[in-house]
This record gives structure tokens, sequence and C-alpha cells, in this order.
């Protein structure tokens, strides 16, 4: 469980040991910058005012129009990191000073994709669970061109596949990049 200032999280392990962090965010107006960078911490959550403001509602299911807010990756080297997510992909850096982590986001979020290195030791095998890409959403198809070419630039790898671009950072994750 943790307080990051923007958000209150808690965090859960599934049954493949992947990691989950379920959070609700504070409002934008609330959140502080140090300069140009958001802050973003980890202290102890209020878990007795989660539990206040849930109250005792059965579960049943996630709530209509849920969505996935951000999603982290395990990386090797956070400059590595920040060339491909932030130069050559595009992502905008919103914390950078966080200890063993960049935040990376769109349009002002706190952060859409958080990479990390604080998780030593081997990649799972083919056959244990793992992400197999993951799908950024932007506006258009020449968005995707346009980002497709930048990378390009950059000396990575992209494969064009139907109305979207197939890339590959440093330690093999694979983007699928798509237009909405």
């Amino acid at each position: 469980m943790a307080d990051h200032l923007v958000s209150e999280a808690l965090y859960l392990t599934d049954p493949d040991g992947l990691g989950i962090e379920l959070y609700a965010d504070r409002p934008r107006s609330t959140w502080r910058y140090r300069g140009q960078e958001l802050l973003m911490t980890s202290d102890p959550l209020d878990i007795a005012s989660v539990i206040a403001v849930g109250g005792h509602v059965p579960w049943d299911g996630m709530p209509a129009g849920t969505t996935m807010g951000h999603m982290h990756l395990h990386v090797g080297n956070l400059m590595e990191a920040e060339a491909f997510y932030h130069s050559a992909l595009g992502f905008d850096k919103m914390v950078w000073s966080y200890p063993g982590a960049l935040f990376l986001s769109a349009n002002g979020y706190h952060h859409h994709l958080g990479t990390n290195t604080w998780s030593p030791g081997p990649s799972a095998r083919e056959d244990e669970a793992r992400l197999l890409e993951w799908h950024p959403v932007v506006p258009t198809c020449e968005d995707v061109r346009s980002i497709a070419e930048r990378v390009r630039v950059a000396g990575y790898t992209v494969t064009d596949a139907a109305e979207s671009v197939l890339l590959t950072d440093p330690w093999g994750t694979v983007v699928r990049v798509v237009a909405s």
C-alpha cells in the first residue's frame, strides 16, 4: 500500500506472480510540481480512510468504465529507457528523480508508463506468464507513422503492420503502437 501524492495504491500479486496495482487518482488540481517535475512519493497509505470511502459495498466485478491507467516495465538502465521511451517513442518525462525509476506519460498524466530497475533477476521463460506486447494508443494513423519514423531515426527496428507498427525496446519488450 502507498500514498503517491497523485494517487492512493494497493499492490497485489496475481497467481502467476505478476504485480497488479489498484489505485485511485487524486484530482489533478491537487498535484504538486518541483519546477517541471511532478512530485510523487511512496508514503504510508491511510488505509482507514480508503475503507471509509469504499464503505461495505459487495464486490460484483470491475465498475463500468474502469480503464488501465498505467503499467510498469522492469528495465536494465534508466538512461536507455529514456532514450527509447522518451526521445524515440515520444512519451513526456514526468518524474525522473525518483530512485531507480523514470515515469513517463502523455497529456500531463502522472504516468502511463513507469520504467524501473527494482526487479533483479532473469526474464520470464517461454513457458511462464509474461507480457507478450503492449499497445500504446495514439489519436491518428499519422501519429503512428510519425512515431515509427522518429524511432527509425533513433536507430531502433520498426516493423510495419496493418494499421500499427511494432517496436522492440532494448530489453525485448514488444510495443505495438496503434491509432484509436
